[in-house]
Formats: C-alpha cells, structure tokens, sequence
C-alpha cells in the first residue's frame, strides 16, 4: 500500500520485487500510527491542543514525533523519559507508546516470542523496549509465554485441585495399627558370608498406623507372594489383627527404572494372594486408586524417614540378614519416638506425646526409673493407673495431634475441573515434557 501511495506521488519511481527493509519499517511505523490514533486518540488531541493528561500517562512524558521519510509522513507518540543523553538508539531513547491491549500488540509479542527462540518474559520486556513501551509490559509478556503451547510443553502444570478432607479412618481414636497402610522398601543387598556367593537383595515392608503414625519394619528377603504374606503373619503377630490394610496399586510403579518395574510386578503378583489371605483372616485389604500416590502420603513418608535413617546407619558396609534385622528395630524405635505434635517450650507440660505412647505407654529409648516402689500395689490399682496414663495419651492424642492436621499445606485453592474436549497434555513419568500426547478430555471427566 505504501508503494502504490509513493508510485501515485512519483510515477517513475521503480520498486524491486521483495520489500526491504526500509519499507518494512515504514510499514511497521505506518501501524503503530494507525493503532495509537485507536487507542491513544484522546491523549494526542490533548498533547496537540497543549493540555494536562491523566497521570498514568503524564509520568512517561510524552511527545509528538513528526517523522517524514521516502515522501511519507507520520505523527508518533513517543515516550520522553530521562534517557535523552544515553548512548542509545533512538527507539530505543524515545520507544513508540502502544496499549497492551491492542491486537497488533499481541501479535508483535508472539512475533518477538518466536524469533528469539521462545524468550521467557523478562527477556522478552528487555526486547520490547528496543522499539515499544507498554504499560505493565511484564503482564503482557508473561501472558505470551503462558499462551505459548510449545513453551508449555517444556514446563507444564499438572492440574490440581484443592486438598480434600483426611479420611474418616485417620480421625478415629483406636488402637495403634487397627487401620494402617503398607509399602515396600528397597532393596537392600545382604551377605550370605559365603564365599563365592553374591550379595542378595533384600527388602523392606514399612507398616504405618493410621492413628498413631507408628511405624512397624518387616525384612523381607524377596518380592513373591509368600514371603510377604509371612512378614503381614510377624506383622499381625506381634501389633495384632488388624481391620483394613492400605496398600499402592500396582500402577503407580510405572516408568523405565529397573527397581520400580520389581516392586510394580510384586505387587500386580501380590493382589489376589494377599486379598484371598486377608479375606481368611477376617480383615480388608484395600489398594488406593491407580496414578494417585498422594493418596499414600503417610507411608510414603514412612519409608522416606526409614530410608533416611537406613542409608546413613549402614553407609557402604555389607550386612547379614540378623544384623539388617537388629538395625530394622532400632530404626523402628527411632521412628516411634518422634514427637507427633511441637514440642512446647513450658516446662509444666511434660514430655511430648509421640507414638511409643499409644504403643507401649512409655517413649521406647527411655531409661528406667531409677527407684522402684517397695509398698506392693494391688493389681486393680495397676490396671486403673495403666487405663488413667492411655486414656491422658489419647486425650492428648485428639486435642493437640487432631487439631493440628486441621491446615493444608498445599492444594490450597479450588481449580477449575476438566470439561468435555478440553485440551491437555497426558503426563508420562520418564518420558520428556515436549514428547508428552496431546489430546482432549473424555467424557467421563465431566462427571
């Protein structure tokens, strides 16, 4: 259009096929014109007549440029900063002002977003202000980023939605490891002391009670059916029968790890065996749903504390299974010694109540008293003290320990659900953010 304008101005002007860059640049300024005259129309009427304009406009000191080149003229609003004697450009001293809100603006962001290799917001504001000054431009460019659907496959956000309520099997007051969840850890290589032979490996079962949180550790020496139905045997034997037992389903265990595609066949090999056992025995064995781990929060962090006490007890050393074992123990008495509610900085209060409390009555690493009553006590005042020290545990148990779940640490805001044929990116664990499938929500996330 420029051409055909400047060709009717002087008809023996020739033109080569490709536009240069000259006119692309005049073309550039010709629509900034176009577009201030849109959005600023009111404010350039004010600079011409000399008037005062609103503040947020006034503290960028702007100006009127008359700019004429190749017999075309235009009339620009500038910013007039403070920058008039840097070592700079001009566009750069005095950048073209534009709202963010226009179109041509969007789609200059985009062009800068792609041509400086998908540039993240604050070096995109750096490259704007080469030429263009918008107000609240980190906004803007953040906004292109975010629309960026290359650059979202690079850094996606998985959905979310805000925490729900703990389950009603977490709140009630009964005995310890009634209700508690399962999941293996490992494995840990054990020798034989046999020469010739090589270490095995070995496992761990981290048993955790839904009330207390104690912990209960079972050495497991393999992934069969068999040897982890003995170990739930020891486990009932010595904490008692329980009523519900929780375990991960066998698809949380995806992905390329050798380690994770063992324990993701033990448990897909576990699953009949072990529901039939529990049936027998009287009690449920549950499997929370698939691709959920955080629904297994607390054993999760069960065995993150048993594997941190375990790789800092044993280091590189080789252990037989009775010494893995005796190490086990100790670690579980560890484990059932923390404080379940902030120590208290009173004196007056007393030692913290911590699992061993709802186990045994007393802390596990204790030391004996030092004197021993001599006057004998009647067994029915014994029983009485013993039910008078569980029933202040548990009263301690629901007023400082319940309480205190009460916060969500995160997931803190509802989200918006999935709709039917909105775009998403399917999360794969071990494969890369970019080479994730695209695809649309099915109909029964509607529901």
């Amino acid at each position: 259009m420029l051409r055909w304008i400047r060709r009717i101005k002087n008809p023996t002007l020739k033109f080569t096929k490709e536009l240069t860059a000259e006119e692309l640049n005049l073309s550039f300024l010709k629509i900034v014109q176009v577009v201030q005259h849109t959005e600023f129309g009111e404010q350039i009427s004010k600079l011409a007549k000399g008037t005062t304009l609103p503040a947020i406009v006034q503290k960028l000191n702007p100006f009127l440029h008359d700019y004429s080149e190749l017999s075309l003229s235009f009339n620009l609003l500038r910013v007039g900063g403070r920058l008039l004697h840097a070592p700079l450009p001009y566009d750069t001293k005095f950048p073209l002002l534009l709202s963010k809100n226009s179109h041509f603006v969007k789609a200059y962001l985009r062009y800068l977003h792609f041509r400086n290799h998908h540039a993240w917001a604050k070096a995109l504001v750096a490259l704007l202000r080469e030429r263009i000054w918008i107000i609240n431009a980190r906004e803007a460019c953040s906004r292109t980023v975010r629309n960026c659907i290359h650059c979202f496959h690079y850094k996606p956000k998985l959905q979310t939605q805000i925490m729900g309520n703990l389950p009603a099997d977490r709140l009630r007051a009964l005995r310890p490891f009634l209700i508690c969840g399962v999941d293996f850890c490992g494995p840990i290589y054990t020798t034989l002391k046999i020469r010739g032979r090589p270490p095995v490996k070995t496992y761990i079962a981290v048993f955790v009670c839904f009330t207390s949180k104690a912990v209960h550790l079972e050495l497991v020496t393999d992934l069969s059916s068999n040897c982890f139905i003995f170990a739930l045997k020891m486990f009932i034997g010595r904490r008692g029968m329980p009523k519900k037992i929780y375990s991960d389903d066998a698809t949380n265990f995806v992905g390329a790890d050798r380690k994770l595609r063992e324990l993701r066949d033990a448990f897909l090999a576990h699953q009949p065996e072990v529901e039939k056992y529990a049936a027998t025995e009287g009690f449920s064995f549950d499997f929370i749903p698939p691709r959920a781990p955080h629904f297994g929060g607390l054993w999760e962090a069960a065995v993150k504390s048993t594997k941190h006490l375990l790789v800092r007890a044993i280091g590189n050393a080789l252990l037989i299974a009775e010494e893995l074992q005796t190490l086990l123990a100790e670690i579980e008495a560890i484990l059932n010694s923390r404080p379940l509610t902030p120590m208290s900085q009173d004196p007056n209060d007393g030692e913290a109540l911590i699992p061993a409390h709802l186990l045994i009555g007393c802390p596990l690493r204790a030391l004996p008293p030092a004197q021993v009553p001599t006057d004998p006590m009647r067994c029915c005042d014994r029983w009485q003290l013993v039910c008078c020290l569980k029933q202040h545990f548990w009263r301690q148990w629901s007023k400082n320990y319940l309480t205190g779940l009460q916060e969500r640490n995160k997931w803190l805001y509802p989200q918006r659900n999935l709709q039917l044929n909105d775009l998403v990116l399917v999360q794969e664990d071990n494969i890369p953010t970019q080479q994730w499938v695209l695809g649309r929500s099915p109909q029964s996330f509607q529901s």
